[in-house]
């Protein structure tokens, strides 16, 4: 691609020398008109003199003596005092068609070039431009006329004057244009120049002092391009430490229990440490998967939403969990409004996300024999929310320690888990343009409502 100041001079110097050829052909247009007017103008005034001098009384001159006088004058050709007088010709005839006085150049003519007024005859350069006056009172008809070429010459002379001083300018008015685009693009090129010079690492936003204000939307696009890598940077900084640091200890429990599991010498204890790392191995599993889920939903890309059947997809949620809670003998409760629409557009797989962290926290901390209700109702404040409400018997939770359970990898006070469902709830809740709210349960638990609109 071409440099900014190359498009930038092509096009001004096109438009320049547009605009001269325009302006050239203008002036001599006028020029040419002009000059036409001029001449014709001299002519009738050159065959007004020869009318003036022939109406003279007889008592100063003779008519024929006159005649007499210009033909010995011009009727040969004499010497010339300007070479522009072999290109001027007249001629003077009577009543009866004779010519009485006449030049020595008059080139040959017919009758019809005697009409009177103006007239051009001939070709190339025997092309003349003519006047024909006619005296009715000395019966006299007085033909002037002067060579085409003299005013085209004249007329060259105008357009080389006007062209040459063109022809300096333009490249002196191209190297000012190149040296006043250099100096505008100054800072753009001191832009530039301290992007380069800028270390890879830093991130800081740039502040250019005396900047144009065309180049002040540039660098406000820099910047929040910068602070958004920034966040970014230190997004996925913080995703990456916490992971590691969470990932520490299950990895530790696993190697602690494969040893175990080597070193067995009974079967019942080997059979107890495979389960143990069986277990660890499962919930390493999930953690790996919560936190890549937490990534992913962390990106701004919205998807595109689709329609969930609400009363399948909740069962086909329920059904895959019941193993667990059959095993704590705990019962798992399900209502839902009747009166509620039967789908709702969500991102894909983000109803299932969803419920899945929020039946699996309310499961494991719903003691054995508990409850665990899942209930869907139209809101009564906004009929146009959907309220979905998740509660479970067991331990009330501080409002205290509340507020600090949306946060990533919290687990309150000797709660398992790796902290990140309620995260992940929250993170889907948000995408949706919904709300989350912890609050006491009536079963005893904690009670999680959630509105999403609909």
């Amino acid at each position: 691609m071409k440099s900014i100041r190359q498009r930038i001079l092509l096009r001004v110097l096109g438009l320049l020398l547009i605009g001269s050829l325009i302006l050239s052909a203008i002036s001599y247009g006028d020029a040419t008109h002009e000059i036409e007017e001029l001449f014709d103008a001299q002519l009738g005034q050159s065959a007004r003199v020869l009318q003036g001098l022939l109406r003279l009384p007889q008592a100063q001159i003779d008519h024929q003596q006159l005649a007499a006088a210009l033909n010995e004058s011009a009727g040969q050709q004499p010497t010339l005092g300007h070479r522009y007088e072999s290109k001027l010709a007249y001629q003077v005839r009577d009543a009866d068609g004779q010519i009485i006085a006449r030049s020595f150049n008059v080139p040959t003519i017919g009758k019809d070039t005697w009409q009177p007024g103006f007239a051009s005859l001939g070709e190339g350069e025997d092309q003349w431009r003519r006047y024909v006056l006619v005296d009715p009172e000395q019966q006299l008809a007085i033909w002037v006329g002067e060579r085409a070429d003299v005013r085209g010459e004249l007329v060259g002379k105008i357009v080389r004057s006007t062209l040459i001083p063109d022809l300096i300018g333009i490249p002196l008015m191209l190297l000012l244009v190149w040296l006043a685009i250099g100096s505008g693009l100054k800072p753009l090129e001191r832009m530039a120049r301290q992007i380069r010079q800028r270390d890879p690492d830093s991130l800081q936003p740039m502040l250019i002092s005396d900047l144009p204000t065309e180049l002040e939307p540039m660098q406000a696009a820099l910047n929040r391009m910068l602070d958004q890598l920034g966040q970014l940077l230190a997004r996925e900084q913080r995703f990456i430490a916490d992971a590691a640091h969470e990932l520490r200890t299950p990895l530790a429990i696993l190697q602690i229990h494969a040893e175990n599991a080597r070193a067995a010498s009974d079967p019942a204890e080997r059979d107890a440490a495979l389960g143990h790392l069986l277990n660890a191995t499962e919930r390493a599993t999930r953690l790996v998967s919560q936190m890549l889920t937490l990534a992913r939903l962390t990106d701004e890309q919205q998807l595109q939403r689709q329609p969930v059947n609400l009363k399948q997809a909740c069962r086909a949620e329920l059904a895959q969990l019941l193993p667990l809670t059959l095993k704590r003998h705990q019962d798992l409760q399900f209502d839902i409004d009747p009166k509620l629409p039967e789908t709702l557009k969500m991102e894909p797989g983000s109803l299932g996300m969803l419920l899945q962290n929020l039946l699996g926290n309310a499961i494991q901390h719903c003691p054995d024999h508990g409850t665990i209700r899942l209930h869907l109702q139209r809101e009564q404040v906004s009929t146009h929310r959907l309220l979905l409400s998740i509660e479970n018997s067991g331990e009330p939770v501080p409002i205290v320690e509340r507020s600090r359970l949306l946060e990533r990898f919290y687990t309150g006070s000797n709660h398992p888990g790796a902290g990140l469902g309620l995260s992940i709830v929250q993170r889907v809740v948000e995408r949706h343009h919904g709300t989350i709210e912890l609050d006491d349960s009536s079963l005893g638990g904690l009670r999680v409502n959630i509105r999403l609109p609909l």
